[in-house]
């Protein structure tokens, strides 16, 4: 267990109301910061994001700032996605490859001027500045700058317009906006890891525990609640939301925010994780080419797809093999083999129970021909250090395995 001392000298922003909150002594390790990772209950934060409000600290995300007459060029050079087609005061989810094809990150893109880009994601540093020699603009981290609260659920707007008295139904989803809130301007995105409606307030560092607390009062006829990462990392995967480090493996060389060790032999490209549609082969981007041949081969790789799971027969094997409460006892970040007919096959990661499906899930990376909605496989259990428990049986289901929400309104 942490210490007072620790938990404050490692604190985000919103540290000194939020962990005002924390019941229980689940504390989760974020780079360099330590944030709750459950306040009360994961299932009854997790009932906040999908039925009422959840207020989320999610300022360990590293914020990586370009400025400069070049910034747009590194922009658009880096994303698969056709960059000229994000607007000022907008928001664009792009991945980023390396010249292989192989995910360097994923993140959003804030346009904030002609000449002055955000990139939230897996810290690319040394990534974005080897690709910037010859260009015209300077990357610097901006990872202290502002906290980054995050209101998720379906009463997000009711709470927003309360503390602001501003109708927020106009701003679309992937939109730029600007409020005052307890006083202090704040940046807010129409955007979220859950989901659900919601908005990132990206607050300045010293205003975050007065921005909270305003919040938190304000909230309170909306159910409003504060959720701690388990919550959120439950919700990103019912809403089938890949992420670094938990399902794939960074392919660049910058070094990893996840204090989780994670295999380099996890590298995958946008196709295998789901992510294809994402990718503008009219653009020209690092890992072009890599791709373009990926994507023509006949050898399509691995899908990414949804597995379901009896959470009965997880607990039973964990028990025989005497490791009873290690098994779902929160996500589990790394790769567990799948089998098909005896056979390796593939891969699952992020195993975690459901409270709003009241079933275990997780994601899978199969063959092509075994990626079919109902088909069976073979997932090789783990527990908390990584030891084999035994197999489960899986069967693959669509993803996302909820119905996203965030775009509506």
């Amino acid at each position: 267990m942490l210490d007072k001392a620790e938990l404050a000298g490692n604190g985000t922003p919103f540290h000194a109301a939020s962990s005002a909150e924390v019941r229980t002594t689940w504390w989760y390790a974020w780079d360099k910061h330590i944030v709750p990772d459950v306040y009360t209950s994961m299932p009854r934060e997790l009932a906040a994001i999908r039925n009422a409000v959840a207020m989320i600290d999610m300022s360990p995300l590293p914020k990586m700032e370009l400025r400069g007459p070049d910034a747009h060029r590194l922009v658009d050079r880096l994303m698969t996605r056709d960059m000229t087609r994000l607007e000022v005061d907008h928001v664009m989810y792009t991945p980023w490859c390396n010249r292989a094809g192989l995910l360097v990150g994923d993140g959003l893109v804030f346009r904030l001027a002609d000449d002055w880009f955000i990139v939230s994601g897996e810290t690319s540093h040394a990534w974005f500045a080897s690709q910037a020699a010859e260009l015209q603009v300077e990357i610097r981290n901006a990872s202290d700058d502002y906290g980054i609260l995050s209101l998720q659920g379906p009463r997000a707007f009711d709470l927003m317009q309360a503390a602001t008295g501003h109708d927020w139904s106009g701003l679309k989803f992937s939109q730029i906006g600007r409020a005052t809130i307890a006083g202090h301007d704040v940046l807010v995105a129409r955007q979220g890891f859950t989901g659900e409606l919601g908005f990132e307030l990206w607050v300045p560092q010293a205003a975050g525990a007065e921005v909270w607390k305003e919040l938190q009062a304000i909230g309170q006829p909306f159910g409003v609640m504060p959720a701690g990462e388990y919550a959120v990392d439950v919700a990103r995967i019912e809403a089938g939301l890949i992420l670094v480090s938990a399902d794939y493996n960074g392919a660049g060389p910058d070094p990893r925010t996840a204090r989780v060790d994670v295999t380099d032999d996890l590298n995958i490209t946008p196709i295998e994780a789901g992510l294809g549609r994402l990718i503008d082969f009219g653009s020209d981007f690092v890992g072009k080419q890599a791709l373009q041949a990926a994507a023509a081969s006949t050898k399509l790789g691995r899908r990414f797809v949804g597995l379901q799971y009896d959470a009965g027969e997880i607990v039973t094997a964990a028990a025989e093999k005497s490791a009873y409460g290690t098994a779902l006892s929160r996500v589990y970040w790394g790769s567990m083999p799948a089998f098909h007919a005896g056979k390796p096959v593939g891969r699952a990661s992020s195993l975690a129970f459901s409270p709003t499906l009241r079933r275990a899930i997780s994601f899978g990376f199969l063959p092509t021909e075994l990626s079919a909605p109902g088909t069976k496989v073979d997932v090789e259990l783990k527990d908390d250090e990584g030891a084999s428990i035994g197999l489960v049986p899986a069967t693959v289901v669509s993803l996302p395995f909820i119905e996203i929400r965030r775009s509506k309104g």
